[in-house]
């Protein structure tokens, strides 16, 4: 079996991964990103978002360092669409331009090597620390050994083989997973006219925080309870009344984003036949809802599904346990942490385990909550970092953190302390947070 060395190995190149590799890398530290997928970005790419949500508080822009260098150049391609950038719930982006722009940012920075189709098959250990990670590409291993490993695999799974302490609730009570489609051939000013005529009655799931916000690019709507509340449903789609499905309009002129609920009280750490099962559920839920749409929503009479995301999106699975879990009250109280890497700039709450409503907790207009470094600090582990959803939080904080402008900002923040820890030869947790902090603040970081 082959080997090869760096000095710092991302796992998982999704939306917090591909950030810290990339920070890393510019920081002079030899880099390595693994990806199981054939290109970067995560549910940013191939999980199909076009959604991209957390940068107001609905004052201001909270958001800033690689997130907002990444959101510029997207706009310089003519990729975003926005309405006021500083106090815009969202920005929708085009996906597929997305993986193409990641990807070139991966390809010219020179300390960084890019993994992609590959798989990690084991973690690599001396007692307590994490010495690297064997990996599988067109059926080789290769061990690959590193001073600092950062997991952004977003179910942590290195962190739990590595033996790190980790919280996960019972399937019951686990948040949805989703599963993203594109339908084109859409009369965008057809289904305007149609929402603009007929507001929705039964369909006002919305979280209230989201009106509260200055601004909304494009056009987004919440489910399909007016549409199909007299209708006569096939008996498999009954479901369908009940079903929160979210459209979006993309930067592409007759182009819709369904964001739909999938498989339900389901673990995604399982694997195997389970994880078969709620993949076909969530493509079943997908294109049902797609002829929902074609059939009961003026405008949308010729359109077509034309993509299902090749990833499902993974709301909730395992939350490693850091030396910091960040508390509701946190949230609440808008904690300005001295150890602060970004903001949560969104309310805070979560999906409900059967997949129609969300619980929300907001805050006033201009108050946010930081997100302190000690909870990317896998606790017992010194040279582990994590980075995304499975950070350390309680889980009524879930959508103030696991929103892709955060994960982008954790990876930022994980990436730059790696490499310094590997520069001073400290561990991570002994890493110089005022050094980290500034060299975040020089990037154009908000903290």
């Amino acid at each position: 079996m082959g080997e090869r060395h760096f000095d710092v190995i991302v796992a998982g190149g999704g939306t917090a991964g591909v950030i810290a590799g990339l920070a890393a890398a510019r920081e002079g530290a030899q880099t390595l990103i693994i990806e199981k997928n054939r290109c970067l970005g995560g549910q940013f790419t191939s999980g199909m978002q076009g959604a991209w949500v957390g940068f107001s508080d609905k004052l201001k822009r909270c958001v800033g360092g690689m997130t907002w260098e990444l959101r510029n150049i997207l706009n310089e391609h003519h990729g975003i669409v926005d309405k006021d950038p500083d106090k815009d719930v969202c920005y929708l982006y085009d996906t597929e331009l997305a993986k193409v722009v990641l990807d070139e940012l991966a390809k010219n920075e020179p300390n960084l090597t890019v993994y992609l189709n590959t798989q990690i098959a084991d973690v690599l250990k001396e007692g307590e620390r994490v010495t690297g990670l064997t990996v599988l590409s067109e059926m080789r291993l290769v061990n690959v050994y590193g001073k600092v490993v950062i997991d952004c695999t977003g179910d942590a799974a290195v962190s739990a083989k590595a033996g790190a302490e980790f919280a996960i609730r019972e399937e019951r009570e686990i948040q949805p997973m989703t599963l993203i489609g594109k339908m084109a051939g859409v009369d965008m000013d057809k289904v305007s006219q149609y929402y603009k005529e007929n507001p929705p009655v039964e369909d006002t799931m919305m979280p209230p925080a989201w009106h509260d916000f200055k601004s909304f690019p494009g056009m987004m709507h919440f489910g399909l309870k007016d549409e199909l509340k007299d209708a006569k449903l096939p008996e498999d789609k009954e479901y369908l009344r009940q079903w929160l499905g979210i459209f979006t309009s993309t930067p592409n002129p007759g182009e819709m984003t369904i964001n739909c609920s999938g498989a339900l009280e389901a673990d995604s750490t399982k694997g195997f036949e389970t994880r078969t099962e709620q993949e076909n559920f969530s493509q079943k839920c997908l294109y049902d809802v797609a002829w929902a749409m074609k059939k009961y929503i003026p405008g949308f009479e010729n359109s077509y599904l034309t993509a299902i995301a090749s990833m499902l999106g993974v709301r909730e699975s395992r939350r490693v346990i850091c030396d910091y879990e960040v508390k509701f009250d946190d949230f609440l109280n808008a904690a300005e942490f001295p150890d602060s890497i970004g903001r949560g700039a969104m309310p805070a709450g979560f999906h409900t385990p059967e997949g129609e409503t969300m619980c929300v907790y907001d805050l006033e207009p201009g108050r946010s909550m930081t997100i302190p470094y000690r909870c990317m600090v896998v606790k017992g582990k010194e040279n582990l970092l994590v980075a995304g959803r499975c950070a350390s939080y309680e889980i009524e904080v879930a959508n103030c953190i696991r929103c892709m402008p955060q994960c982008m900002v954790m990876g930022e923040a994980a990436g730059i302390a790696a490499a310094l820890a590997v520069k001073e030869q400290v561990t991570v947790r002994n890493v110089d947070v005022k050094a980290l902090q500034e060299k975040l603040l020089e990037h154009g970081g908000i903290l």
